[in-house]
């Protein structure tokens, strides 16, 4: 039964883009009748960005879903959003979202109801065992898999432009970002590829063709973890340290001056867990 909610939350939910009371994990506060205890907000907000223009390999997808998995908990509310930047315009869908609800406090226990606690109980260890699979699903399907390309890839404003979006009237505790790109810009205003790889650019003078257009709250108090960086043809195409140290660094720039801090740059795997 605990299932069939959970299931019903993801098919009925609003595929609305703006801040909403969506959630596709049915909280046990509502199932168990006590919705005045839940907690108003968040411990953590974690979205998962994923750019629909690169096609990542096994590896790389399953690299995605440990970080995923490690890192999600109790009072984490998470939100899978694909997004595609190219010269036709902005695509961009929530493919996921929903909070794990925090455990009762020991004095709410202790004066909780019996029938009420049992189904408390019995919906949160459904939840830390189901719910996940549906995050995992609903990420799995958000990657990109056709072998459609795409010639432009406005990278730094829809990035900027998605995560505005995203951070309206947010208060959690804690903002995690993870990015799954190339980071491989691609437009009219500067291209980061030369003959099929990784050109070497300067970091700063790429920065500067940008900074006028990077809002300082885009990312505010947001942590970017970045997986696939520098990810070019399908992980064919040779890229120097030097290159990716300076895509690296161009990153750095504007995340920081859209308020956020850039914690790993995955080249393209992570080498720590995200915490």
């Amino acid at each position: 039964m605990i299932k069939q909610l959970m299931l019903l939350a993801v098919m009925t939910s609003s595929l609305a883009f703006a801040e909403t009371d969506r959630d596709d994990i049915i909280s046990c506060y509502t199932y168990a009748d006590m919705t005045e205890l839940k907690p108003a907000t968040s411990i953590r907000d974690v979205v998962v960005l994923v750019d629909q223009t690169v096609n990542l390999d096994t590896n790389l997808k399953k690299s995605v879903h440990k970080q995923v998995q490690q890192l999600l908990g109790p009072g984490d509310r998470i939100r899978i959003v694909s997004f595609s930047a190219n010269a036709q315009g902005h695509y961009t869908d929530i493919a996921f979202e929903g909070e794990f609800d925090q455990p009762l406090k020991e004095e709410q226990r202790n004066a909780m109801n019996r029938i009420k606690l049992g189904k408390f109980d019995k919906c949160m260890e459904m939840q830390s065992n189901k719910a996940i699979d549906l995050v995992h699903e609903k990420l799995k399907a958000s990657f990109h898999d056709s072998d459609q390309s795409y010639p432009k890839t406005e990278l730094v404003g829809s990035i900027l432009d998605v995560s505005s979006a995203i951070y309206i009237k947010n208060n959690t505790q804690r903002r995690i970002m993870i990015l799954v790109s190339d980071m491989l810009e691609n437009s009219d205003i500067s291209s980061f590829y030369a003959s099929g790889s990784i050109r070497a650019i300067n970091a700063d003078d790429e920065f500067a063709k940008y900074s006028a257009v990077v809002s300082p709250t885009a990312l505010s108090q947001v942590d970017v973890f970045v997986i696939g960086g520098g990810y070019a043809n399908g992980g064919r195409a040779y890229s120097s340290q030097a290159d990716l140290n300076s895509l690296k660094l161009f990153w750095l720039k504007v995340i920081e001056q859209a308020g956020g801090s850039l914690k790993q740059f995955g080249t393209p795997k992570l080498l720590t867990d995200i915490e």
